[in-house]
Formats: C-alpha cells, sequence, structure tokens
C-alpha cells in the first residue's frame, strides 16, 4: 500500500505508527479523508455534474438499488433516486467517499462468498491502488496513505466491520473457525494471509500487533486479508448476508 522510496525500518516504523492512530478512531467518529469520485462511478444520464454532485448520485443509487434491486427504468425506481438525493443535500465529500467506498468494500466480500475464491478481493485491492495511483500524492504522508486515499478509507471501513466494538460481538471461536473458513474455501494462500492478521478481530493490544510489521510481509494482500476476514464471519454467523451482517457506514445523513 502506497511504498515509498526510504529506509525499510524507518518506513515500517512509520506505518505501525499510522495504522495505530488509525485503529484507536474506530469508535470515535470517521476520519476526515478527501477523495474524488472512484473510477467505476457513473453518473447516469445527467451529465456536466461537478465532482461532488457525482458522489450524491453515486451514493443515492448505490441507496436506491439496495432498497429496491437494480434499476430497471421504472419511474417509481426514479422518484426513490430522487427523493435519496434530497436527503444527500447535506452530505460532505468526506461522508460520501467513505460510503462509496463501503460499498465496493462491501461487494467484494459478498463477490468473495458467491465465487468461493480470493479472486474478488484481490481485484478491488487491484482497483484502489489504481485509483490511489490517479490522485494520490505519495509525499503526502510518511506511511503512504496520505497519498492512497482510496486505500485508507477501505482499511477504515474494513476495521470498523473488524474491530469487535459494535453491538454484535465477534466470538472467541472466530479466531480458529475464521481461518479455517478461508483457508478450506479460499486456498492455502489466503488463509496463510488471515492467520497472519486474524489478531484484529481480537483484541485492542491484539488488533495492532495484527495491523503492525507482521502485516507489511503481506504487502496488497493485507486489505485483501481484512475482505477475506469479513467474508468469514459473513459465512459463519451472518447467514451469508453482507448487508444485514456487516454495519453501514455512519455519519451520512439518511
Amino acid at each position: 500500500m502506497g511504498r515509498k522510496q526510504q529506509g525499510r525500518g524507518q518506513k515500517r516504523a512509520a506505518k505501525v505508527a499510522s495504522r495505530k492512530r488509525k485503529v484507536r478512531q474506530v469508535g470515535q467518529g470517521r476520519p476526515v479523508v478527501t477523495v474524488p469520485g472512484l473510477d467505476s462511478y457513473e453518473p447516469g444520464p445527467v451529465s456536466e455534474l461537478d465532482a461532488l454532485d457525482e458522489m450524491r448520485y453515486a451514493v443515492a443509487d448505490i441507496r436506491t438499488a439496495r432498497r429496491l434491486g437494480p434499476n430497471d427504468g421504472n419511474p417509481e425506481w426514479l422518484e426513490a433516486l430522487e427523493a435519496t438525493l434530497d436527503t444527500l443535500a447535506g452530505a460532505t465529500e468526506e461522508e460520501l467517499v467513505v460510503e462509496i467506498i463501503d460499498d465496493r468494500v462491501r461487494r467484494a466480500v459478498d463477490d468473495t462468498l458467491e465465487a468461493g475464491t480470493a479472486e474478488p478481493a484481490r481485484e478491488e485491492v487491484r482497483c484502489l491502488i489504481a485509483s490511489d495511483g490517479e490522485m494520490g500524492d505519495p509525499d503526502a504522508d510518511p506511511d503512504g496513505l496520505g497519498g492512497a486515499p482510496a486505500q485508507g478509507v477501505a482499511f477504515m471501513v474494513l476495521i470498523g466491520w473488524l474491530a469487535n466494538q459494535g453491538p454484535r460481538p465477534i466470538p472467541t471461536a472466530a479466531r480458529t473457525r475464521v481461518p479455517e473458513w478461508v483457508r478450506g474455501t479460499l486456498g492455502a494462500e489466503a488463509g496463510d494471509a488471515v492467520d497472519t492478521v486474524i489478531g484484529v478481530i481480537g483484541s485492542t493490544e491484539e488488533r495492532e500487533a495484527a495491523i503492525g510489521p507482521v502485516a507489511d510481509g503481506l504487502g496488497d494482500d493485507f486489505l485483501a486479508a481484512l475482505m477475506w476476514i469479513a467474508a468469514g464471519l459473513v459465512a459463519l454467523y451472518g447467514d451469508g448476508d453482507v448487508d444485514t451482517y456487516l454495519a453501514f457506514p455512519e455519519g451520512v445523513p439518511a
């Protein structure tokens, strides 16, 4: 994630410190992250929109499709879209970006469950990296996440699901069952990666250790491994229903 040309030890120390700061923010409100709209979101028939309006349309489309299914051209669907747009009039760019990336990562987890392979998560990481490559500034932050805003928001979304701080506690047995599910369903390589970072669903100390130096060796599979853990939790404890089991982002006007 966002490699920089600096000493390996210096880069690793900066990454660990930054990730730990981000983990401590969980449950204290969303961090402020400024990112333009991502590559695959289109405003549909509306043209000449500014970036913020494009993101509002993207989020309205996400929410409407979640409620009513894909857009089939039905006037009622379009009316629901317009009503949802009205509720987003006061949403900030930061809030909208969180919801857009939440949807992308959520769909990657759902696709992982449907395909039964490790590839959907890896493909999503490649999309996030490509997006950051187009918009990021590699000198903006010592750990590279300032120059990789899409990956940084995805990380926060995933930690929000896995940090075991919400109303739905993660069972202690998940520390064993999730890696077993990943290994048996997604393959040995994915299982090894999940074994490396499964501490994210444990205590604060275990979580900080899991996102420290030990995670650096996973490279781009670090984010993918968090998606595989989320998929395992949904499969084992959420009846395979991603939207019911994984919490939605807070802070965007409903």
